[in-house]
């Protein structure tokens, strides 16, 4: 990938040449001796973060600059109780836990238990949800079942994620940044002056960065990406009282895969699978390798993404009509993320053979590509979201009413091959071909040792309607109630092709709907103007759907039922010291009914990750948020979160662990087993979690003002499925990150602003997701980056 760091760096100079030359006053607030008042849209109205009775962690856009935060996925480690780690499928996919309301791989038939919504526009799948936000302005991490002031139902929370608007003032903003790993990013941003009626907002991003690792044969590289985002925005005002905003942004993602490392390798499948087994173990580490001594060729990964959104505002005196219309489409091509050969040139990496004598050097053993392919997906959304905001009774009664349509159509093909332990053993063993086809399971092709599993294909329409309002009427001077209400149905309609386990199987097709009635309250009460407690009991439903990627039609047809919570919270908010000490906390307790799980299987049905309901679950934990100013420039803050999640109910199926099928009796029923006393309750869930800042902000010199931050944060062992495994986890960790600052240097026009920065200091080999493939043979993990330095430059007017 060639960058132009020198055009763009000379444009960003020509542009900066032609403004006036406008003294730059230095900003003396920097060191202000009291906290300032954070103002979020949670609420889906501007209100003071200390006024909300809901947990949020709220970022804007001083503090996702410090942490060098560029999409949603960035905030996480410093919100307790959070998690969003990218995954194995895609470096657009994520998977979000809030408060242990995990949602595993994004399935195109089960919604996510997490809400992402840009300016109020709903994503429908969390498979889209890693990108690069062009012009962000602030995000909002809202905490606990959100439905009665959204479009979509969420049982885990919803990330709020907010961009700038128009000014209608001439002004540009042009950032780079350089780093380690051939790391490079430019974004630039221009506001118009109004021009009539209207004003316009151009924004540009590309991001790129080279691999993770390298292949120490064919000297390619795994996590390479190369990323662009276009966003244009128009603002139209035709009175007082009226405002319409449409917004265009575009988002091009092409990358060779995340970083695939193979981690363990079974000792059962080396003797099944024989030397080619036995060399993919040899290769395989449980630590982080710099250099993969098994990795063929780069799988090139490409995702597209349009969105299409129109907002109007119209104040109609005593309330405020809002419509929301928007449409999405995207579409990706993506290879699997395989290990290539092992190794890639046919040299073997054994040292001893099973008799326990030397592998001479440079000895060859036939290789294979253990997980080749790769597919395509393709997806639309529409959605029409009508508001009323408004108060009455002399402002005692405020509202928010809603209704909500959306629909998408998605469709993915995903054909697998894999190479499987079983039929290596069972070929050059003189077995007549009649009887070897019928051993492999038509798994053997001639000597290439490769398993053809079924090539999936499956399609799904839905379509979701609700009604919501919420309603907050104060009692006293200090004391409110808010009542919350929800109705929401929803169908689904899903088609899959698996052409290879049900004899006569081509297609089959299924359709179900689900509706639910979710009702919230609220109590809050001010002991002063800057403290509060509330106590809030709210509910939540996550639709039903189908395991489009289910190895049976009998698997397929037999829906996932819907997910309930009742959710219990009581929390506190307070400011102290003049507004120099800040505490929030809050307590809460979850209880689920038929909670959905994520399970992966493999086999010779093929690879899928399968959607179970959990039967019950019972959750509860806390957070606790302090930020104080000790003496003047000096910012500490101290995030904490502690999560119990404890499986009551858990009967799932028992799988052949080498058919990767359900096993049945002898009557054809199959069989069920409880496994919550052994399942892992720590899905995205650490036990424990917890950030600290300290930042400090000198006093303004004559050249400019210099800021300095620290910063750690912790989270417990994790693990990445419902299926306890040693690889399919990752061990606790702390993070240790610092950012050196020079603000508001003087320039002739505008502010500049230069910094150096350094994540993961420590040097922490911290796996971000992992896959147990089961009867395969072999698990894999995805590592975050280790240590890296870089620098940014940032410009203002």
């Amino acid at each position: 990938m060639q960058t132009p760091y020198l055009g763009h760096t000379l444009l960003a100079l020509a542009i900066v040449g032609t403004l006036p030359l406008v003294a730059n006053a230095q900003d003396t607030s920097r060191r202000s001796a009291s906290l300032e008042e954070v103002i979020v849209t949670a609420e889906r109205r501007e209100t003071a973060l200390q006024d909300t009775p809901i947990s949020i962690a709220a970022f804007d856009e001083e503090a996702l600059r410090s942490i060098g935060a560029l999409e949603s996925s960035d905030i996480a480690d410093y919100a307790p109780n959070v998690e969003m780690v990218k995954t194995a499928v895609s470096n657009s996919a994520l998977a979000i836990s809030i408060r242990g309301v995990a949602s595993g791989e994004s399935s195109l038939a089960t919604d996510p238990t997490v809400g992402v919504y840009i300016d109020g526009v709903y994503l429908g799948r969390n498979s889209v949800s890693a990108f690069e936000i062009v012009n962000l302005e602030r995000i909002e991490v809202l905490r606990g079942p959100q439905g009665t002031l959204y479009g979509r139902n969420t049982t885990g929370g919803a990330v709020n994620i907010v961009t700038k608007k128009p000014s209608g003032e001439f002004g540009i903003s042009q950032d780079f940044s350089v780093a380690e790993r051939d790391y490079f990013r430019t974004a630039t941003s221009i506001d118009t002056p109004s021009f009539g009626d209207f004003a316009a907002q151009f924004s540009f991003n590309h991001t790129e960065r080279g691999g993770l690792a390298k292949s120490s044969y064919t000297g390619g590289e795994l996590g390479q990406y190369d990323v662009q985002a276009w966003r244009a925005a128009l603002r139209w005002t035709p009175s007082d009282t009226v405002t319409v905003d449409y917004v265009y942004d575009h988002y091009q993602d092409d990358n060779n895969v995340n970083l695939a490392q193979l981690s363990h390798v079974r000792p059962y499948q080396t003797v099944l699978g024989g030397d080619q087994y036995r060399q993919a173990r040899a290769a395989s580490s449980s630590d982080r390798l710099g250099s993969l001594p098994y990795t063929g060729d780069s799988k090139d990964q490409t995702f597209d993404m349009d969105g299409h959104a129109i907002t109007l505002e119209w104040d109609l005196g005593g309330a405020v009509f809002k419509s929301i219309s928007s449409y999405r489409e995207w579409e990706s091509e993506f290879g699997s993320a395989g290990f290539g050969e092992f190794p890639a040139d046919g040299e073997s990496v054994l040292t001893e053979n099973f008799d326990g004598s030397t592998v001479p050097a440079g000895t060859f053993i036939p290789t294979f590509d253990s997980v080749p392919g790769g597919g395509d997906d393709d997806h639309e959304q529409w959605s029409q979201e009508l508001q009323l905001i408004g108060a009455a009774f002399d402002d005692r009664l405020t509202y928010t009413m809603g209704l909500y349509y959306f629909h998408e159509e998605a469709r993915q093909f995903d054909p697998q091959a894999y190479a499987y332990p079983a039929p290596l053993a069972f070929e050059g063993q003189g077995i007549p071909d009649p009887i070897l086809e019928f051993l492999c399971n038509g798994a053997c092709v001639g000597k290439s040792y490769l398993f053809t599993a079924p090539d999936f294909e499956f399609s799904t329409d839905n379509d979701a309607y609700a009604a919501y309002g919420q309603f907050e009427y104060a009692l006293s001077d200090k004391l409110s109630a808010v009542l919350g209400l929800r109705w929401t149905e929803d169908k689904k309609e899903s088609t899959l092709t698996n052409d290879f386990l049900d004899i006569g199987l081509a297609t089959a097709v299924d359709d179900d709907s689900w509706s639910n009635f979710n009702p919230a309250f609220t109590l809050a009460y001010h002991w002063t103007d800057d403290s509060m407690v509330y106590a809030k009991v709210a509910t939540g439903y996550r639709a039903g759907g189908y395991n489009i990627r289910a190895t049976t039609s009998t698997a397929f047809t037999e829906p996932v039922d819907e997910e309930e919570i009742t959710s219990f919270e009581l929390g506190g908010k307070s400011e102290w010291w003049d507004n120099r000490l800040r505490i929030n906390g809050a307590l809460f307790y979850y209880t689920y009914d038929d909670r959905q799980v994520n399970q992966f299987e493999a086999g010779l049905g093929g690879a899928s990750s399968k959607v179970v309901n959990a039967g019950e679950t019972e959750t509860m934990g806390l957070e606790f948020d302090l930020t104080v100013l000790p003496i003047e420039g000096l910012m500490l803050q101290l995030t904490y979160g502690y999560l119990d999640v404890d499986h009551k109910d858990f009967v799932t199926n028992v799988m052949d662990p080498v058919r990767g099928v359900p096993v049945t009796d002898e009557d054809g029923n199959t069989v069920v087993a409880d496994i919550s006393d052994y399942a892992a309750t720590n899905v995205l869930s650490p036990e424990h979690s917890a950030a600290a800042i300290a930042q400090y902000t000198f006093s303004p010199l004559s050249f400019g003002t210099f800021i300095a931050q620290v910063d750690a944060t912790y989270r417990d062992e994790i693990s990445f499925s419902s299926q306890l495994n040693l690889y399919d986890s990752s061990d606790s960790f702390t993070a240790w990150n610092a950012r050196v600052s020079l603000v508001d240097i003087p320039v002739p026009a505008g502010e500049l602003a230069l910094s150096l920065w350094g994540r993961n200091l420590g040097n922490e080999e911290i796996r971000e997701w992992g896959i147990d493939f089961s009867s395969l043979g072999f698990t894999s993990n995805g590592y975050r980056e280790l240590r890296t330095v870089g620098m940014d430059l940032n410009y203002r007017y």
